[in-house]
């Protein structure tokens, strides 16, 4: 269990959407869905070499309640850095989710 506590930092979950330009193209933008609490932190060496055995490259581990219809489609912003979601696992019952994230460029 997490206390509210330790969830001080705020992320704002972007949903994805896709548009076409006038030539046909296609493209990825995302947009605002919620800003939410979290308690984000870095990934420790062990978790590393875990996730690496997935084939998924991990930099953060982020905590947030419960938040319906999140998926790996969805992305983060957190001090100004983007955050894509390569795991959600629902915890404590379904009211948390746990978010392995990778933080992209």
């Amino acid at each position: 269990m997490i206390h509210a506590g330790r969830m001080r930092e705020r992320v704002t979950i972007q949903s994805p959407t896709g548009s076409q330009s006038a030539m046909g193209g296609s493209s990825l933008t995302y947009t605002d869905a919620a800003t939410v609490w979290a308690s984000v932190d870095g990934i420790s060496s062990r978790d590393v070499m875990q996730a690496m055995q997935a084939n998924v490259i991990v930099t953060h581990r982020v905590r947030i309640s419960y938040y319906p219809g999140i998926t790996v489609d969805h992305r983060l912003q957190w001090r100004g850095r983007s955050l894509e979601i390569a795991s959600v696992i629902e915890r404590e019952n379904r009211t948390m989710h746990e978010l392995l994230v990778k933080e992209v460029t």
